[in-house]
């Protein structure tokens, strides 16, 4: 797999907490402590696209059958009925 070489602008709070990556021993170079947070994210984005996907279909069954997927009873559904009070 390729490499390319790109240039972006970090805010200064990012480039702290690089420049501690590289203190810290980690990382010996921006770049491979950049590659690395890239990475990171790039696997967390993919997990709130997996689901946001799992959530698409729940809805999609409420909407078919007419009612929820999931029946919560007892507390729990007391306290998501009530929840707006706690805000």
């Amino acid at each position: 797999m390729g490499k390319e070489t790109i240039q972006i602008r970090i805010d200064e709070d990012t480039s702290k907490f690089v420049e501690g990556l590289l203190r810290s021993g980690l990382f010996k170079t921006k770049s491979d402590a950049i590659r690395h947070l890239l990475s990171k994210g790039m696997r967390a984005s993919v997990e709130f696209s997996e689901i946001a996907e799992k959530v698409n279909k729940l809805k999609s069954l409420e909407k078919s059958t007419g009612k929820p997927p999931i029946e919560l009873t007892g507390s729990l559904e007391e306290l998501l009925v009530n929840r707006d009070r706690f805000y």
